[in-house]
């Protein structure tokens, strides 16, 4: 008889998996539904919720392939059609076929991160691409951003929206290097911590707490490439293990 795995200590995780998925769909309804401050901020509850099942796995030492399989299924729906949804409400009234291939060309590019993503999980310190926690928070809090300061009457929001999730789309299927947030020391990643540190008060001073949000994901997508591979920090595929030797199921 298999072991029933699901009824073991193995299934604390896959709860929290299973709260990710929930987070995703009620997003995903809440969106349809035109409330999309809870949305995003749910989709930001499923990020949380994403960082804490692979860290209960390890502490009670079961991290399984079932885990693996269903924490990439959680995430498709959270970090990849949750976003697709809210971009698509939020430009309800001025839905057109451009704005159609960009989303498509997002829930592409996110499927083809996960898959890819399950064969090959990180190489030593760092992901090959940007994770889709971090592309639909950034998406997602931007977005939230603009209505939230009043600005989604300006004629450059659409066109600011469509730009952000083409690029943040190319970012997902590339191979540049972003950082795995468990494996960052401080003491080399200190100038940028501070740096989004001095951002995040800033702007939540002046503007609010989704902007600072906002603005500290979009400032770590454009310089933590360029940290990576300016040879100050761990993000080098000599430094760590090899590709597949992590045990560790971080987000994806």
């Amino acid at each position: 008889m298999k072991n029933r795995f699901y009824f073991s200590s193995a299934a604390f995780p896959n709860m929290i998996t299973m709260l990710n998925l929930i987070s995703g769909f009620f997003s995903i309804l809440l969106a349809t539904c035109g409330r999309y401050e809870y949305s995003v901020w749910l989709i930001f509850l499923a990020l949380l919720l994403d960082s804490l099942d692979g860290h209960v796995a390890r502490i009670f030492g079961n991290e399984t392939e079932f885990g693996r399989e269903l924490d990439s299924l959680a995430d498709l729906v959270s970090f990849v059609v949750a976003p697709c949804f809210l971009m698509i409400s939020v430009f309800s009234s001025v839905t057109s076929v451009w704005l159609l291939f960009v989303v498509v060309f997002y829930l592409s590019a996110g499927a083809f991160r996960l898959a890819r993503y399950n064969i090959h999980p990180t190489r030593g310190g760092y992901f090959e691409g940007l994770p889709t926690p971090a592309a639909a928070l950034t998406l997602a809090m931007t977005l939230l951003a603009f209505k939230k300061n009043g600005w989604e009457s300006e004629s450059s929001f659409m066109i600011s929206a469509v730009f952000l999730m083409t690029a943040i789309s190319f970012l997902m299927v590339s191979e540049i290097p972003y950082p795995k947030v468990s494996a960052v020391k401080l003491r080399v990643w200190r100038p940028l911590f501070f740096l989004q540190l001095f951002l995040a008060i800033f702007f939540f001073f002046f503007f609010n707490i989704e902007t600072a949000v906002s603005v500290v994901f979009l400032a770590f997508l454009a310089i933590a490439p360029f940290y990576c591979l300016s040879g100050n920090s761990d993000c080098s595929p000599e430094a760590g293990d090899d590709p597949g030797s992590d045990p560790e199921i971080p987000c994806s």
